[in-house]
Parts: structure tokens; C-alpha cells; sequence
């Protein structure tokens, strides 16, 4: 089964408790201090993910981690059984579906913006204002910088690619100019 099926169906499930128990926002936060934890220790995120160590093993170190960064007694059992079922390194998936579930409840989405420079806030509002007119719901935006954009930028929104940097503009004027010669 492909992990993003998986990821869904377990985000969902993570989803519909934190509704039932009112911890919608909670969960999240437990599951990015986690995956924050592991990103900090490869360590950690090598032994949690890896079938060949020990069951017991991981689950006493998932307690240890689970008091040292206050996880609820719902997260900590949730992340137990994805040791159980050996899911546990598509941890990062489930966020982003969970995310996403959260996304569409409240009527908002996300947009990757990349640019060729900096934004600054005004600017960022902008974009996500004329974002949020087209998409009829509020944007969360995710800026990143690629200079080799030359100018302009790339909003990618909800599987959609907007493009509108100058690289890609002096490229469809040279395959225009190739193509008349």
C-alpha cells in the first residue's frame, strides 16, 4: 500500500479522536514536536523508523521522548501503534494529511511560493490576498527563494503550478524563436 494511502487513512482516524475529544490543534502540535525531535536526532528518527531494532526497545524510548516534550496520553498511543504496525516512518506523511484534513474543515489552504528574491510583509500579503480571491478561501502561505528564477515567482496551490517567473518566460521565447527558424 502506497504511504500516502496509509498516511491518510491513519490522519483521519487521528482526526476524527481529536474532533470526539475536542484536541484537534493539540494533536497537531504533538506531532510536529515529535517529528521536530527527529529531525534534531537521526538517531532517534533511525531507531523509531527501522524494523530492526526491538519493539520494546522503541516503545520505552518513545515513553522516555513522549515526557521529555509533554505528549498527551492520546498521541503517545497513537504513535505506539504505529510502532506496532511498523508505520512509524510515515510519521511526516500523517502530519501533512492531518494538516490538510485541519486545512479543509476551517476552509483554508496552502500555497508553496517561490521566488526569485525576498518578499517583504506587505508584499507576501498581497500575494496571498489576490491567492485567497481567486481560491475563495483563506491561504496559508509557504515562501521559499530560488534566484534562479531570475524575477517573478511559482505559486503552486492545490496541485496547481502558477508560473510566472522570467526563467520560464525567456524560455517560451526561445522555444517561440526556435520554432519560427
Amino acid at each position: 500500500m502506497k504511504s500516502d494511502v496509509i498516511a491518510k487513512r491513519y490522519a483521519k482516524a487521528l482526526y476524527d479522536l481529536g474532533r470526539e475529544e475536542g484536541k484537534e490543534k493539540l494533536f497537531l502540535e504533538e506531532l510536529q514536536n515529535v517529528i521536530q525531535l527527529m529531525a534534531v536526532s537521526e538517531e532517534l528518527k533511525a531507531t523509531l523508523e527501522s524494523p530492526l531494532y526491538d519493539i520494546v526497545l522503541k516503545k520505552r524510548i518513545l515513553k522516555e521522548v513522549a515526557s521529555k516534550v509533554s505528549l498527551s496520553a492520546y498521541s503517545l498511543n497513537f504513535l505506539n501503534i504505529l510502532l506496532d504496525k511498523d508505520r512509524f516512518f510515515v510519521l511526516a506523511e500523517i502530519r501533512d494529511a492531518y494538516k490538510q484534513i485541519l486545512d479543509e474543515i476551517s476552509g483554508r489552504i496552502r500555497a508553496r511560493v517561490v521566488c526569485a528574491a525576498a518578499l517583504d510583509d506587505a508584499q507576501q500579503q498581497k500575494v496571498a490576498q489576490t491567492l485567497s480571491k481567486v481560491f475563495k478561501k483563506e491561504v496559508d502561505m509557504d515562501v521559499s527563494i530560488e534566484p534562479s528564477l531570475i524575477g517573478g515567482m511559482i505559486a503552486e496551490v492545490e496541485g496547481m503550478i502558477y508560473d510566472g517567473s522570467v526563467r520560464t518566460q525567456i524560455s517560451k521565447l526561445k522555444q517561440s524563436l526556435k520554432g519560427e527558424m
